[in-house]
């Protein structure tokens, strides 16, 4: 009897259920809903830092929740349709974009719209670009927003190969995305 708990035991942890990963998804365009971990570093004339990431996002919605030396400690930033949030522990900000709101945290126009489709390695069709193509038809280089933006480390989740660093610059303000983990939802 004292050698049916431990076996009890290891037979319940092994049919603990793990996170699902979803790899149905054959085009970076059809992932809609995601979690999404990394690292923002920017810089720009007179201000820089950095802070780890963790972003939730559904095709209306996101959230992105930053930690780390932004002056702030941590900030959450959250939107919708027609209004975005952002708290931090030096006060609470409302706007109609999250754009906006993240000037905030870096002192330059972040355009979170457009990152929800350059994070995927994919154009913001809310505006004219010109994109560079490697021979796997995945974006090397776009110019939008008057932003130069490069993505040199692609990897593959799933079926899909999804962008892992974003290097962009517009002027004197620049910013780095480093995406260390993608988890596409169904």
């Amino acid at each position: 009897m004292k050698y049916l708990w431990p076996l009890l035991a290891v037979l319940l942890a092994a049919c603990q259920s793990q996170p699902v990963v979803t790899t149905d998804f054959s085009r970076a365009d059809q992932i809609q809903r995601w979690n999404m971990s990394g690292k923002l570093g920017y810089r720009t004339a007179e201000d820089g830092g950095s802070a780890t990431f963790d972003w939730h996002q559904t095709p209306r919605n996101g959230e992105i929740h930053f930690s780390g030396p932004l002056g702030f400690g941590s900030a959450e930033l959250t939107w919708r349709p027609g209004v975005a949030r952002l708290r931090t522990g030096k006060g609470e900000w409302q706007a109609r974009s999250p754009g906006e709101l993240a000037w905030h945290l870096t002192g330059f126009w972040l355009p979170v719209s457009a990152l929800q489709y350059w994070s995927r390695g994919l154009q913001w069709p809310g505006a004219p670009g010109e994109a560079q193509t490697n021979d796997a038809g995945q974006i090397t280089g776009l110019r939008q927003l008057g932003w130069q933006l490069e993505f040199d480390r692609y990897e593959k989740v799933g079926r899909v190969a999804l962008p892992h660093r974003i290097k962009a610059v517009q002027g004197d303000d620049r910013f780095t995305l480093l995406i260390r983990e993608w988890q596409p939802l169904p």
